[in-house]
């Protein structure tokens, strides 16, 4: 039933704003954008019962993606509320009312936690365990300074972290590709459990890149930090011991390895990887420090800390499976895959393009890449031949980041953002390479050709303008441009 003019002259806000519900007893009638009744319910507190997810029917209303509810409230004495609930269901007979409820089974943490463990074991070990950072203010204050923010969140300050170290090398697989998509399984979003591994906000980007950014889940009274270790770490390492971890056997690195790497390391997002004082660059010299200090803080691993409180049991034969190689598809090789055809009509149109433009195509071997157009589906793209090297000046430091552009892109737009990224640097101009990040912003233009084409771009700052005062010139630029359906956005990166 819809509503009619009595709740209509009710009181209400929008579902998502529940958290500004009066604190008073009521009949709360839950509305969609179509004036359609979905629920009608009663509470001694209206705020309270519906507090964060508590109400449970909220699961079954979020289902509802193409809907937008309110909450329309009625206040009613509390020893009223039984008899006006009652007639109101009998007079509107709401959708949900009298429908069974779905319960959401959430599983344990701990569980996801033996789960990914039992994975990645094959491939992994554990570095040590770091004390709480909240005893030590003095590192604390230096993460702050450094914006290391994800080492400083309230809710990691007062446990103790497990570090444990994936070895890309171990998996034996050529394709990188396959072992990238098998740790994004291992550690996807399961809206099963109680909580998931959470993820850096670049992690998408770092992984075309063939990094692994840190994961991390608290779990039972600790934070567990999952990270990549660089291969010319692993040369260090003198031997391995054995232990469990949650209750699955894992390999841990012993007393005199740690050592060693404390002596020569840094640990960050990017992984553990090799620490050399870099005296051409006193600023990322300062990062890699930092890193190095935040790696001595750790000590050995010796036995298994998590106390399992619900010790479900796992079926660790499905779980410890190999990731394989994909097989490549059969295919009638007179026939280009879908990728295939859209990579060479890409192609043709950006040469079409710039050579409308009068652009030489030359410049930076871009015919070389351009070129090469797809005939059978045995083509493989040379990411070499397609990409090039830049460098943009920080907008919070004079240092400048190394970054990769698309060749026909950025020849297409260079007119437009040479101003703002550099294709070489002076010797006394300082570069951090590897490190795009919060700490050292620059900003990034998303550029789509034709509706369908995309690629990001990064610029920086110039003469000390502010990241507006760059937006906007670039933005004056490409809208005089006259290249034909283009579009572009702006974002710090």
């Amino acid at each position: 039933m819809n509503i009619d003019n009595f709740i209509s002259q009710l009181p209400y806000l929008p579902l998502k704003n529940r958290d500004n519900l009066p604190e008073k007893s009521g009949i709360y009638y839950i509305i969609d954008d179509q004036s359609i009744i979905w629920y009608i319910g009663k509470s001694q507190n209206l705020r309270s019962r519906w507090a964060g997810k508590s109400h449970h029917r909220i699961y079954q209303l979020e289902k509802q993606r193409k809907r937008v509810f309110t909450v329309y409230y009625e206040f009613v004495d509390e020893t009223q509320l039984d008899i006006v609930e009652i007639k109101r269901i009998e007079y509107y007979n709401p959708l949900l009312n009298g429908t069974i409820v779905k319960a959401k089974k959430l599983r344990p943490t701990e569980t996801l936690l033996r789960e990914t463990l039992a994975a990645i074991a094959p491939y992994s070990f554990i570095l040590g365990v770091e004390p709480p950072r909240k005893d030590d203010p003095n590192f604390v204050a230096k993460c702050q300074s450094y914006s290391s923010d994800r080492r400083t969140q309230k809710s990691v300050l007062p446990l103790s972290v497990i570090h444990i170290c994936i070895n890309l090398e171990e998996f034996k697989i050529e394709k990188q590709k396959t072992v990238f998509t098998f740790l994004r399984n291992v550690f996807k979003k399961r809206f099963n459990y109680s909580t998931n591994w959470s993820l850096h906000p670049d992690t998408k980007r770092y992984e075309r890149y063939g990094t692994f950014l840190t994961r991390r889940l608290l779990v039972n009274g600790f934070a567990i930090e999952v990270s990549m270790v660089h291969k010319e770490v692993l040369e260090k390492i003198q031997g391995y011991e054995f232990t469990q971890i949650a209750g699955i056997d894992v390999k841990v690195v012993n007393e005199n390895t740690l050592n060693i790497l404390k002596d020569t390391c840094k640990i960050n997002e990017l992984g553990i990887s090799v620490y050399s004082p870099n005296k051409n660059s006193p600023a990322a010299d300062h990062f890699d420090k930092f890193d190095n200090q935040a790696l001595k803080r750790l000590t050995i691993y010796k036995e298994d800390v998590i106390k399992l409180l619900f010790n479900e049991d796992l079926n660790l034969c499905k779980l410890q499976t190999l990731p394989t190689e994909s097989k490549p598809p059969v295919e009638d090789n007179n026939s280009l895959s879908s990728r295939l055809v859209n990579l060479a009509a890409k192609k043709i149109y950006l040469h079409n393009l710039l050579t409308e433009r009068g652009i030489d195509l030359n410049c930076y071997q871009v015919n070389k890449y351009l070129e090469r157009i797809p005939t059978d589906n045995n083509y493989v793209d040379n990411n070499s031949d397609r990409t090039m090297t830049v460098y943009v000046k920080s907008f919070l430091h004079p240092l400048y980041l190394e970054a990769t552009v698309d060749k026909a892109f950025w020849l297409l737009l260079e007119e437009y953002l040479s101003d703002f990224t550099k294709l070489s640097l002076n010797q006394d101009e300082g570069c951090l390479k590897g490190k795009l990040g919060k700490s050292l912003p620059s900003g990034k233009i998303s550029i789509t050709l034709n509706g369908k084409w995309k690629t990001d771009i990064p610029f920086g700052t110039k003469d000390n303008m502010s990241y507006t005062e760059v937006v906007n010139i670039i933005t004056q630029r490409l809208n005089s441009s006259g290249i034909s359906k283009l579009k572009f956005s702006f974002s710090m990166s």
